[in-house]
């Protein structure tokens, strides 16, 4: 197990494969090389009956055969070698391995193949795992089941005995016995469909599909249940036509246009990016009701929550377009990366997220260019990469998992958007010809086969000359990132250049750098921009050395500036002196244009978390953000981060008194407040992108700082909304609406506004982004009761609140426009009272850590930190009960635990620190 927050020193080779010395893996006695999988699944009894032949290779004399298994019933199990089958003698599972044993008589001889066939049952559990049941209500009105599996990480074996591993890839035969009603989908094309009637009467069919590619269980996948589907053809250059389709439930489809589109887009974009073909015939993507993450790369037939897929185009939100883009380019960039080539073992798990986190991306730009994603980037994946990892309780890129238990902690910021941060980091460094020349050729050595990171690093260095695996070693084995400090800086007048003088560090957002914490020296790319470059011209230099000098054209003319890290390419923080910073806040006044968007992003978030680390003042942040008010600032994603910055500060003032916290909300009012007036409430069809964009995160930020105008503005139009006018509210601010009326309702109004909220939500006609909307706007409720009615309730009730979504419901409780002081410490008292409840919605306690996130890190004070940090050592708790809190916390979700405590702990130092000097910057500028 990786101690992730402890600093590590020692030197290992850059992406060598990791230790496997204690892994929970099989033994090497036998390899899979096919499977041939018979399912019979039945939607009224929830339970599925099956039979798989594997086909092995022997590579070890024994008389055992492990393989994983979970929560299934085997009744026998057989194994046939040459002219001699066996019979298992004795059937032993593993509960904490998730493995099943079976013993033969005579032993399985090395140097041949041999069959082992195993006859089972199996749940449809409702926990959104394994091969797992959705349901639904139809146009009738009628409650509908479906099954779908969701395999990855290990949960393949909740569905049939297997060799459970990545590496261990085969070939699948695969049969469904289905009603005869019901679609049947796998990875591959179907071959055939008989249909007859069964011993119980019943018509069904039993459809097969054509042999698999050889590949990983984790991406196998089934669905059955009433779909339709709209399709298309991909026509990728060169290569052979795509059968593209997407399901959704019968009614749904055409709201799937939107993402067919894209898709095949995107199959024909990386088809040519890769220069390799999708190797298969056919690629589904499929839209489910009850899916617990965003979506699934299964080869072949891709899983998706409705929202992630499905969107009336003609009133779908842009951020819902924009969100269904990346997500099909996402799991599309894995059919080649992850899919065709997969990660050796899970230490790895980054090669596949972080690189499809930066692929998608780059397809979503290749499509819509008018998007700019790089700077929506930036506040985004970028931003989210350097909050975790300034963490002392961050883990690297590259981490140690030593078993299944693990493997679901590391599906974070770390391995998604720190890959892909340090990717596209590299891919700017090297050049995107030279990065996609070395992505080919790794692809071309290892389709079909598991790598490890040195595979990529030794591709790259062969396309580009340089040792990257050298280079990159303390951007994937080291926990954290660096912040370069200007130690001083020396013009040159005879040669116009000028020198700067830099040092690196870890930046740690608590800010007490202990000497060993601080043993790492990054490779680190700079890019310079000034007023002689502009911002196609930008300079590049690398630092790999704790201390060293960079020199760039320059000279000392009126309004000449500097600025590193341009565009934000690279992963690190800057650290100006004074007098640098004060330059640039009254050239942002005069010049606003003089910075890219990227740059004026970058000196709102470094202010700020340099204050969070006690390297600079707050009020630094606070003179940045109103000088960028003063100069007019109108750019949508530097306005987030704007509104981004000042929702973190007061959501860590809560505790603080009225006067500073009304302080902050008249910055946001001076930034956002008169925008509105110039922008409306209207939506016309034919705006551009970012127009339409502004226009609704002024209009929330500005009711959020409580402009009243804007917020009487909301509340007439969802009242007329409720009443039958639909146009009164866009649905691009709907929600925000929605937060608007519960806050600002008083006592005689709010249960009916909350009210209108649930039969919107309930209505099936809502589109599913919609409903989201209204589940994180219920925790605005200004009323006590309905508080209570929620959390307590409508939270458990699953014809409301779906498995899925129970975290949005907490997440709008917390970050909700309503009494912090009172709301918080209510969740987090709510947390521990429903903590047996909890436990038994989330089977798996690596889950937990999300409700616990979500009520817990919020919190600030000394005494909140203390009274968490001793919940989750289970004081007051003896016995069982104390064994079972220590299990929960320290090998079920303690990365969870260590970063929520961090996070308090920071925050309220970052408060303690700067409460006086935030008053005194409120007092003087208001």
């Amino acid at each position: 197990m990786c101690m992730c927050n402890v600093q590590s020193t020692e030197q290992t080779v850059v992406g060598s494969s990791s230790s496997s010395e204690g892994r929970e893996i099989l033994p090497a006695a036998l390899k899979p090389i096919n499977y041939d999988l018979w399912l019979q699944p039945d939607l009224t009894s929830f339970t599925f009956d099956g039979t798989v032949t594997i086909s092995v290779s022997v590579h070890q004399d024994t008389n055992k055969v492990v393989l994983n298994s979970k929560e299934l019933t085997i009744h026998k199990a057989t194994v046939t070698q040459g002219d001699l089958k066996q019979t298992a003698t004795s059937i032993e599972f593993n509960k904490a391995k998730e493995t099943v044993t079976f013993e033969f008589d005579s032993v399985i001889a090395a140097g041949s193949n041999a069959l082992v066939y195993v006859e089972f049952t199996g749940v449809h559990n409702d926990q959104l795992h394994g091969f797992y049941r959705s349901s639904y209500n139809d146009a009738e009105g009628n409650k509908r089941h479906l099954v779908v599996t969701q395999f990855e990480a290990c949960d393949a074996r909740q569905a049939f005995p297997s060799f459970d591993e990545p590496a261990l890839k085969a070939t699948f035969d695969c049969t469904l016995v289905v009603d005869a009603d019901l679609a049947a989908l796998s990875n591959m094309n179907e071959v055939s469909s008989t249909a007859f009637v069964n011993t119980a009467g019943r018509s069904v069919k039993e459809v097969k599909f054509a042999r698999t590619p050889i590949m990983s269980t984790y991406l196998i996948a089934f669905i059955v249940g009433d779909f339709e589907c709209v399709e298309t053809v991909a026509k990728p250059a060169g290569a052979n036509p795509i059968t593209v389709r997407v399901f959704a439930l019968r009614g749904s489809a055409s709201q799937g246009e939107f993402a067919l589109g894209v898709g095949a887009r995107t199959l024909e974009y990386f088809s040519e990016y890769f220069n390799e073909a999708y190797p298969l015939p056919k690629c589904d993507m499929v839209a489910i009701p009850d899916f617990r993450a965003g979506a699934m790369e299964n080869w072949g037939l891709v899983t998706y929550r409705n929202v992630m897929l499905l969107c009336n185009e003609a009133t779908a939100t842009t951020k819902a377009k924009k969100n269904i883009s990346y997500i099909v380019a996402h799991e599309l960039a894995h059919q080649w990366f992850g899919n065709l080539v997969t990660m050796s073992w899970w230490n790895d798990l980054w090669l596949n997220e972080g690189f499809a986190t930066f692929v998608g991306w780059l397809a979503t730009d290749h499509l819509f260019p008018e998007w700019n994603i790089w700077t929506g980037y930036i506040t985004g994946v970028y931003a989210n990469a350097l909050n975790l990892d300034s963490f002392r309780s961050s883990h690297p890129i590259q981490v140690d998992v030593k078993s299944a238990n693990d493997i679901g902690q590391i599906f974070d910021a770390i391995s998604y958007s720190k890959g892909s941060s340090v990717i596209r980091m590299l891919n700017d460094f090297l050049g995107g010809q030279i990065f996609m020349d070395g992505v080919r050729t790794y692809l071309q050595e290892f389709k079909y086969k598991n790598t490890v990171t040195a595979d990529l690093w030794r591709h790259l260095s062969a396309s580009s000359g340089l040792d990257i695996s050298t280079l990159m070693h303390g951007w994937t084995r080291e926990t954290g990132y660096p912040l370069l400090t200007i130690e001083n800086q020396e013009y040159n007048a005879d040669e116009k250049t000028l020198s700067v003088t830099l040092s690196q560090s870890r930046f740690l957002a608590a800010g007490d750098l202990k000497p060993e914490e601080d043993q790492v020296t990054w490779w680190v790319p700079i890019t310079v921009v000034s007023h002689l470059t502009g911002k196609s011209g930008a300079t590049k230099h690398v630092m790999a050395e704790k201390n060293g000098t960079i020199t760039f054209p320059y000279d000392a003319s009126e309004n000449a500036f500097w600025k590193l890290n341009f565009g934000a390419s690279g992963l690190y923080r800057v650290k100006y002196q004074e007098a640098h910073v004060a330059q640039i806040g009254s050239l942002l006044q005069t010049n606003l244009s003089a910075f890219s968007a990227g740059d004026r992003i970058m000196f709102i978030n470094d202010a700020y978390m340099l204050s969070t680390a006690g390297l600079g003042p707050i009020t630094s942040a606070l003179d940045m953000i109103k000088a960028l008010a003063l100069a007019g600032e109108s750019q949508y994603n530097v306005l987030n981060q704007i509104k981004t910055t000042l929702d973190a500060l007061s959501s860590s003032l809560y505790r603080e008194n009225a006067a500073t916290r009304e302080g902050v909300k008249q910055l946001a009012r001076l930034v956002f407040g008169d925008k509105v007036a110039a922008v409306g409430y209207d939506f016309p069809e034919t705006e551009e992108y970012f127009t339409r964009l502004t226009r609704s995160l002024v209009i929330e930020a500005a009711a959020s700082a409580g402009v009243e105008s804007v917020q009487g503005d909301l509340r007439e139009r969802f009242d007329r909304f409720v009443d039958g006018d639909v146009s009164a509210l866009h649905p691009e601010i709907r929600g925000i609406a929605y937060i608007n009326a519960l806050a600002t309702s008083d006592a005689s109004t709010v249960e009916s506004v909350f009210t209108a909220l649930l039969a919107i939500q309930s209505n099936p006609k809502t589109q599913d982004s919609e409903k989201n909307e209204i589940l994180r706007a219920l925790g605005s409720a200004n009323s006590p009761a309905l508080i209570d009615r929620l959390i307590n309730v409508i939270l458990f009730d699953k014809e409301i609140v779906r498995m899925q979504d129970f975290m949005m419901v907490l997440l709008g409780l917390v970050n909700g426009k309503n009494e912090s002081a009172v709301i918080r410490p209510l969740m987090w008292q709510w947390f521990q009272n429903n903590y047996e409840k909890l436990r038994s919605l989330y089977h798996n306690k690596s889950s937990l850590g999300g409700p616990f996130r979500a009520c817990a890190m919020t919190l600030i004070g000394d005494d909140s930190s203390a009274e968490v940090e001793s919940w989750a050592r289970g004081d007051g708790l003896e016995g069982e009960e104390l064994e079972t809190r220590k299990k929960d916390t320290v090998e079920g979700y303690y990365r969870a635990v260590d970063q929520t405590l961090e996070s308090i702990r920071t925050r309220t130092a970052l408060v303690n620190r700067e409460k006086e000097n935030i008053a005194a910057w409120v007092a003087s500028n208001f």
